[in-house]
């Protein structure tokens, strides 16, 4: 599939129509991945939504013609007639990355930012949140952080561990997302520690209620698993899976950086790529209701 290449400013003036479809921003900063690429290519696919690939150029990374193409040269190895998402190629030349990409965010309406592990550090971000907190804390999209410290060439399967938290409902539509864009089955694993008749149908209904938002053809299976550690039943359901998909922590930053979380231990521990997702609000992300 073709894609159009534009300027910012050229893109920001593109004129909208009431049914714009889902746009999904893939923000390149100093260095890339494919697999991330694949990932928000797949998610856009799977919501019948729009990627935008935003190249961020610095001063250090215009010396270089390598550099320079990175966006051009993932767009034309990656795409090709299977794909079926509208692609834009955005080439900014900015000193400060991430601002840009949240003005871009902030100025186009985009409802998903997909970020992966070339994301600038920030100063103090144990703390104060790295860059997809301060990307969903300024703007009104939805945030998804790819890790892939073993990560597979490509997605086969998808496994989306859930709970009652505020980001868990996105993780089932990320994960719904990526199995639709990539054609393959989503599995979503409920963990309690004790499966007594009472916690059988509370995660019946969790199960239930987690469904709602996808479409019927997403190819969906339910597990629900007893183990006394929740992080490390999820750690060793993750190896028989290509990606897993959860919801960033919900206790206290001081907290999280004290004593740690579910969601940090399985992205640290667990032998897939893990997409950690974060809600913007009550609405967002999701898939276009027919």
């Amino acid at each position: 599939m073709a894609h159009a290449e534009t300027s910012r400013q050229e893109f920001l003036e593109r004129s909208e129509t009431p049914d714009s479809p889902p746009r999904i921003l893939y923000p390149i900063f100093s260095s890339h991945d494919n697999f991330t690429f694949e990932t928000a290519l797949n998610i856009a696919e799977g919501v019948g939504g729009e990627l935008i690939v935003l190249d961020l150029l610095t001063d250090e990374s215009l010396q270089s013609t390598e550099t320079t193409l990175v966006g051009r040269k993932l767009l034309k190895a990656n795409l090709d007639e299977n794909h079926r998402a509208e692609t834009h190629l955005i080439i900014e030349e900015t000193s400060s990355p991430l601002t840009t990409a949240i003005k871009v965010a902030q100025q186009r309406d985009i409802q998903l930012v997909v970020l992966d592990e070339h994301t600038p550090e920030l100063f103090g971000e144990g703390l104060r949140g790295d860059a997809a907190d301060r990307m969903r804390k300024h703007t009104s999209c939805d945030v998804v952080s790819v890790t892939y410290p073993r990560a597979s060439s490509g997605i086969a399967s998808v496994l989306v561990p859930i709970a009652e938290g505020k980001h868990s409902g996105l993780g089932v539509v990320v994960g719904g997302a990526l199995g639709a864009g990539a054609n393959v089955p989503v599995d979503l694993l409920h963990v309690s520690e004790e499966k007594t008749d009472a916690e059988v149908s509370r995660v019946s209904e969790l199960f239930e209620t987690a469904r709602e938002p996808l479409p019927e053809s997403v190819e969906l299976d339910t597990w629900h698993l007893e183990a006394p550690d929740v992080a490390e039943a999820i750690i060793n359901e993750s190896a028989h899976y290509d990606v897993t998909v959860i919801g960033k922590p919900t206790q206290s930053r001081l907290r999280e950086f004290v004593s740690g979380s579910i969601t940090a231990t399985v992205t640290e521990e667990s032998e897939n790529a893990v997409l950690t997702v974060q809600r913007n609000g009550d609405y967002g992300f999701g898939f276009e209701q027919e």
